[in-house]
């Protein structure tokens, strides 16, 4: 039983989609994996969302931490707390396309016993009465390299994520500035018109693999709302490849959309902030003459990350604010 004031015995991750169409189901594994470092791996599973009651049914977990978007109506969410409830467990849901997604947040705040929102600017919106902040996050087993030399990197700029609106335009206009670079992006939905980005999803370990061997990693956040319309939030905690390439030992060159970030890491020790194109070819250029800075830069925002943003680290937080 999960009682207020005292540790879950057994926990279970589930999506809050069907892995058919869930994108980020290897966050569902990251997060199990954090939960195993706090718990044990006796004491953890996971679970697509198609198999969720009968997961529940036969683990008989104390919590259950239902983590993803709630975006997809079809989606079978419903049985899930009757199913939970029966177990004698909790629920919490863990929202993670928030705040592109928000409007559909409702669901969750129906079913769950606790909301964990990845944005701090939605937080405030909700209406639950039991919601908490928690960014994603970066997972040790899978994103964590040591830091490279910058005399063996074969990028000097790399970037992996889907191709919506504003990193296009973004990457558009460096173009021209970025001509003689070794420059790699992927993910889906690039255009032609960028001659190095290239249509493949990367599997997350090699993402890491990438972003280690590259001058700078590029954090773009993303400007594409699926159902934002209540409020029209802008986004404010920055996503998980952030987190990730630090992790990955990447030096990385973040878009500065906004300040949160640098309650993460700090601006010119661990991450470089730009809001404009021409710091791109200018941060790879300097990235040349002072390696040894951006190996260091690169040392210290791994460091932060392995002491502050894995998802043993998350886990221990909802393990708290689920016992509080």
């Amino acid at each position: 039983m999960f009682l207020k004031g005292s540790s879950p015995a057994k926990v279970l991750v589930v999506s809050t989609s069907p892995d058919a169409v869930n994108h980020n189901a290897t966050i569902r594994t990251s997060l199990r994996h954090g939960f195993e470092d706090v718990l044990g791996a006796a004491a953890v599973r996971e679970s697509p969302l198609e198999l969720a009651e009968e997961a529940v049914a036969e683990f008989r977990p104390s919590l259950v931490v239902a983590l993803g978007s709630v975006a997809i109506d079809a989606a079978p969410l419903r049985g899930l707390p009757r199913s939970v409830r029966r177990a004698g467990a909790r629920l919490a849901f863990w929202l993670h396309d928030d705040p592109y997604e928000f409007d559909y947040g409702v669901k969750a705040e129906i079913l769950a016993d606790h909301v964990f929102t990845n944005d701090r600017w939605a937080l405030p919106h909700y209406r639950h009465p039991s919601v908490s902040h928690l960014p994603l996050a970066a997972c040790r087993r899978t994103h964590d390299r040591p830091v490279r030399p910058m005399a063996e990197r074969s990028l000097d700029l790399f970037f992996c994520g889907a191709a919506f609106p504003n990193r296009v335009a973004l990457l558009e206009r460096a173009q021209g500035s970025l001509a003689g670079c070794r420059v790699e992006v992927r993910g889906a939905g690039w255009p032609a018109s960028l001659p190095f980005a290239e249509n493949a999803r990367m599997p997350p370990a090699a993402m890491a693999d990438r972003a280690s061997e590259a001058r700078l990693t590029l954090a773009v956040g993303r400007d594409l709302d699926i159902a934002n319309r209540r409020f029209r939030l802008p986004a404010s905690t920055p996503g998980p490849r952030v987190f990730e390439a630090a992790l990955a030992g990447a030096p990385q060159l973040c878009f500065a959309a906004g300040l949160e970030i640098l309650d993460y890491f700090e601006e010119g020790r661990e991450i470089l902030l730009f809001d404009d194109v021409p710091e791109i070819a200018e941060a790879i250029a300097r990235s040349h003459r002072e390696p040894a800075a951006f190996a260091a830069m690169a040392e210290r925002a791994r460091a932060r990350a392995l002491d502050a943003h894995t998802y043993a680290h998350r886990a221990r937080t909802i393990l708290a604010v689920m016992a509080a």
